[in-house]
């Protein structure tokens, strides 16, 4: 509210020296001449000896560059004292006064750009000598006018998830009011906050994507458990006109259960299977998610060899998913890299397959595919092929001691696997033999192994 104030009948106009009052007889002062330069947003000290030096005002001059308020209010050493406060702009009549009124405090609203002054002053015959701290708080019109893009949350600045430290700056009256942080993160877990305001009137909250905002307490900080992966932020607010300090902010984060929606096989216990002699699978990892692993199983009962081939579908950027052949299950295991790699298995028993998203942000769908083939087989080539349904024609049967039912693998004519079949029918020098993977693509000159009894 602006206040439009004239002074009453024997009161001096301070700001002409000239008396509404012609029988006055008490000294003028010149406001615009005498007054000193003041600081918006700092105390200033001064001193009223009417009696003594007719000193009965002291004034002081500001300039406004943008638009606000002033907020004025005086505190004399002697508290029995009462002094009077007068605002002035480019008129000769007080914008607002605290003469004759009970309150002692001025708030002048709506101002523009310019210059202000404001007087301090007490009755001239009857005052009395006292010391003065008069406080001139500038409110703008826009307190974040000078913060930058950071004033709003589309322009926070990032603020790490963990071991992050920040520190700036807020000053309501300054126009650089409110800074944003954006705390994102890629994996679910417990985040801590803290906020050190170094003992000014600051304000921190932590802002989620979806839900109210939470105050961040200066003393403890702010923990929250099991936050899911996202963008969170905090947001610090110099609290009212004439607040500023420069604050801290601190984060730590701790990684929750990375397994925790990742399914039985994100565990090595509860590994998936993986059929011989061949299989394939198709799935998934993300570490954002809690599905960091995914476990595989081969029960392998003799000598052979295992080729392995694993391929990253439309990799995400920088993911560093990957698989690895553990021979036990505290096995840190052999990265396998590229596609088809093939392993001697020298001793029978379990091997694992250990699908992983290693970091924060690593995610990706994959393709893993096995093939066994045993060091004691039986030979044949591959005389014909069927289309409809996919069949081979073998050149080893019955004679050759094949039975219906035996597993066995379609190597290529350098001896590479390429797929996996099992024995369909047998007759005295061929057999029939039905392979793992629809598509019947199998290259002339294949030959396929046979498991022998």
């Amino acid at each position: 509210m602006k206040f439009l104030a004239i002074a009453a009948l024997g009161f001096v106009v301070l700001g002409t020296g000239c008396r509404l009052n012609p029988l006055y007889g008490g000294p003028a002062y010149h406001f615009r001449d005498q007054a000193k330069d003041g600081t918006l947003n700092k105390k200033q000290d001064g001193t009223l000896d009417p009696q003594g030096t007719d000193t009965f005002a002291a004034g002081f001059r500001y300039e406004l560059v943008e638009p606000g308020s002033l907020l004025v209010s005086v505190k004399p050493s002697n508290p029995a004292i009462a002094l009077d406060i007068s605002v002035y702009g480019d008129g000769k009549v007080p914008l607002a006064t605290t003469d004759q009124q009970p309150e002692k405090k001025l708030t002048v609203a709506d101002l523009a750009p310019g210059t202000y002054y404001v007087v301090v002053h007490e009755p001239w015959r009857s005052g009395d000598q006292t010391r003065f701290t008069l406080n001139t708080i500038y409110k703008p019109a826009d307190p974040d006018h000078a913060t930058g893009a950071f004033k709003s949350q589309p322009g926070a600045r990032e603020l790490q998830a963990d071991k992050g430290n920040v520190s700036d700056t807020v000053d309501y009256s300054g126009m650089r009011r409110t800074n944003w942080w954006k705390i994102p993160l890629t994996g679910e877990g417990a985040l801590t906050v803290k906020f050190d305001p170094n003992g000014a009137n600051l304000t921190a909250e932590f802002v989620p994507s979806q839900g109210a905002p939470e105050k961040i307490d200066p003393t403890v900080g702010l923990t929250k458990a099991d936050v899911p992966p996202g963008d969170y932020f905090v947001k610090v607010t110099a609290n009212d006109a004439g607040d500023l300090g420069k604050y801290t902010l601190a984060t730590t984060f701790k990684q929750g259960d990375t397994c925790k929606n990742g399914g039985p096989a994100c565990s090595i216990e509860s590994a998936d299977e993986l059929k011989l002699p061949s299989d394939s699978k198709t799935a998934d990892v993300d570490y954002g998610k809690s599905k960091q692993f995914h476990f595989y199983k081969l029960s392998i009962k003799e000598k052979g060899k295992l080729t392995i081939n694993f391929k990253v579908l439309a990799p995400p950027r920088g993911s560093k998913i990957g698989a690895f052949l553990m021979k036990a299950q505290d096995d840190e295991g052999e990265k396998i890299s590229g596609s088809a790699q093939t392993r001697e298995i020298d001793t029978p028993g379990d091997l694992f397959i250990r699908v992983q998203a290693p970091e924060q942000g690593d995610y990706g769908k994959y393709a893993l595919a096995t093939i066994f083939a045993p060091n004691n087989f039986i030979s044949g080539e591959v005389v014909e092929i069927g289309k409809s349904p996919c069949m081979l024609t073998v050149s080893a049967g019955t004679t050759q001691n094949v039975r219906a039912g035996a597993a066995c693998t379609i190597v290529n004519s350098s001896g590479q696997a390429i797929d996996g079949c099992v024995v369909d029918q047998v007759f005295p020098n061929l057999s029939k033999v039905k392979p793992s993977s629809a598509g019947c693509r199998i290259p002339q000159g294949s030959k396929v192994q046979i498991a022998a009894q």
